[in-house]
């Protein structure tokens, strides 16, 4: 009876708990607009940073669920305008599932959410654990960059961290360099010109974790790849979107005369690397729309391509074509970002920088993976990546310099 009393408090504590939100870590992101204790429902937008582009990426922890019980998650656009009068769509912060962990590392989604005639996005989710974290998709912050460095670093011989540049905010952009700089091929991979697509950096750790493997080490003897699995670290950590950022966004700064010390040092590593020794591949990782399937943006000129350069650029979409099959197939055809208008702009976008400032035998690609689905979770970004470095293989082993 003793005992029976001493655990009642502890019983009512935990049945009259509340519901916190938590945003102070690496990468949250989460404004709360309404939230119900009584009916566990909680109402949330993406906060809003001031001329750190878009407001659509959300990461959250919840404290004082009850395990077994049901909560609901309802998402809404931030209301504010990001950019002069511009509010951002609600279809950017509203995935068909939301990404929920009980350990912060292994994510699943949850059911699929239901869209309500004033564009709030539902979630019903059953707590598994006192404390969850909840996501637009399965997060990936600089923290991790560091830890998915160190592990290939460890595990190659031949891998050599390097320090990109220290960005306006003070933070590191660390890269990784696998193979002799003297290689007969060269190749630059990297993500997340655009912080908000986080799976841009899922699909390079796949892509990574893929080449550091024993199917790769024929690739590797040939190859020097440079691989940056971050480059807007300033709005990864602090959980900010990036596109469109004021005065522009890192993917728009590809310019005689950048605003971000990381891209200036991309530029100059990439034509060092250009002059040196040619480089064969370039690709930035990234996300599309909330409806596009996997994609590569082609280069706009590709139709009057001749020689070299076309036959480089129609291998490359075939033997990505054969080979990035997992979860879901790449788009056998180029897409061109038509949306942008002037060649001023596109010469600012990173795949026009490097076309404009390597050979005719090097290809300069964005690949584009599709997020809204439940087959893209760290394990499905991860398929894709190691599509590419099959893909990146065969590319590689018919020598594209050859005549």
């Amino acid at each position: 009876m003793i005992q029976r009393l001493l655990l009642l408090p502890l019983v009512t504590l935990i049945a009259h708990a509340e519901v916190r939100v938590i945003t102070d870590f690496e990468g949250g992101n989460a404004e709360v607009v309404k939230l119900d204790q009584a009916t566990k429902t909680l109402r949330i937008m993406p906060a809003l940073h001031e001329g750190r582009g878009w407001p659509c990426w959300w990461s959250f922890k919840l404290e004082g669920l009850t395990a077994g019980e049901e909560f609901t998650l309802e998402v809404q656009a931030q209301t504010k305008p990001f950019r002069d009068k511009t509010v951002l769509a609600a279809a950017w912060c509203q995935p068909r599932q939301a990404w929920i962990s009980v350990d912060g590392t292994t994510w699943k989604p949850s059911a699929k959410g239901t869209l309500s005639a004033e564009k709030v996005m539902s979630y019903t989710i059953k707590a598994e654990a006192a404390q969850m974290s909840l996501a637009w998709g399965p997060p990936f912050v600089p923290s991790d960059a560091d830890k998915l460095l160190t592990d290939i670093a460890a595990k190659l011989p031949e891998a050599k961290r390097f320090e990109l540049a220290k960005t306006r905010g003070g933070r590191l952009v660390n890269g990784i360099r696998i193979g002799d700089e003297n290689a007969s091929h060269q190749v630059w991979i990297g993500s997340r010109q655009h912080a908000w697509e986080a799976g841009g950096s899922q699909v390079g750790r796949g892509f990574i974790t893929w080449y550091a493997s024993d199917e790769a080490k024929a690739l590797r003897a040939k190859t020097c790849l440079h691989y940056i699995p971050i480059m807007d670290v300033d709005n990864a950590a602090i959980g900010a979107g990036g596109k469109e950022a004021i005065p522009r966004d890192h993917n728009r700064d590809w310019a005689a005369e950048p605003i971000y010390p990381e891209v200036a040092a991309a530029q100059r590593m990439i034509r060092d690397i250009h002059v040196k020794h040619g480089l064969d591949v370039f690709i930035d990782l990234h996300n599309p729309g909330a409806d596009d399937p996997i994609f590569f943006f082609g280069p706009f000129a590709f139709e009057r391509m001749t020689g070299i350069q076309q036959r480089n650029y129609q291998r490359w979409i075939d033997l990505a074509a054969a080979s990035i099959i997992e979860p879901l197939k790449v788009q056998p055809k180029y897409r061109f970002a038509n949306y942008v208008k002037t060649d001023e702009e596109r010469g600012r976008m990173s795949s026009g920088w490097v076309r404009a400032n390597a050979g005719d035998s090097t290809i300069s690609v964005t690949l584009e993976t599709g997020w809204n689905s439940p087959l893209m979770s760290v394990e499905g970004y991860g398929k894709v990546g190691a599509g590419l470095g099959r893909a990146l293989s065969a590319y590689i082993g018919e020598n594209p310099r050859r005549e």
